[in-house]
Formats: C-alpha cells, structure tokens, sequence
C-alpha cells in the first residue's frame, strides 16, 4: 500500500482523532482537536513512503501516531501550538467583542 492509500485508511478509521481525543481528556471532537488531527495526517503524509510503509506493515503505526499527537498536544513551538493554541490566545470572540 501505498502512503495516500495508508494515510487514507488511517482517516476512514477516523485513528488519530481518537487518539486525539484520548490525549486531551475530551469526548467531543471539537475545532481545536480537528485541526491537531489533521496537523497529524499532514505530517504523515509529508514523513518518508518506505518509513510509513514499514510502520503500518509491522503494526506500529499506532505507537507512532501516538507519539506525534503527545508531541503536538504537549510539547512547545509545535505545529499546533503556533498555528491553533496562539493563534486563539490573540483571536477575541465575535460575540464577546458586542456582549452578546
């Protein structure tokens, strides 16, 4: 299989959003969990075809998303950090801005 053709089942299964949901405590997939998860699908399919290959042949493929979505969630200056975390400290509510 191919890496669009893992990364592809990966998102049927709908893996990594659990594994998101796992990690931050939630039961609902909201924004912020949606754009970790597609944070993660992006990576894996930049990350090298022999080495995804090789991780969804031996079956580790779930220890490897779990690790980039700790990585993401957690850790400082990340993809999702930056990009959902900072951006939403610095963003106001439009409801908020007119007291509604």
């Amino acid at each position: 299989m191919d890496r669009n053709g893992i990364v592809e089942a990966l998102g049927k299964e709908r893996r990594v959003e659990r594994f998101a949901q796992l990690y931050a405590g939630r039961r609902e997939l909201d924004a912020d969990l949606e754009d970790l998860s597609q944070i993660v699908y992006l990576h894996l399919l930049k990350m090298d075809e022999a080495k995804l290959r090789d991780l969804w042949e031996t079956g580790d493929i779930d220890f490897y998303i779990r690790r980039v979505v700790k990585t993401q969630l957690f850790g400082k200056r990340t993809d999702y950090d930056r990009d959902v975390l900072r951006f939403r400290r610095r963003t106001t509510n439009i409801d908020d801005q007119h007291g509604m």
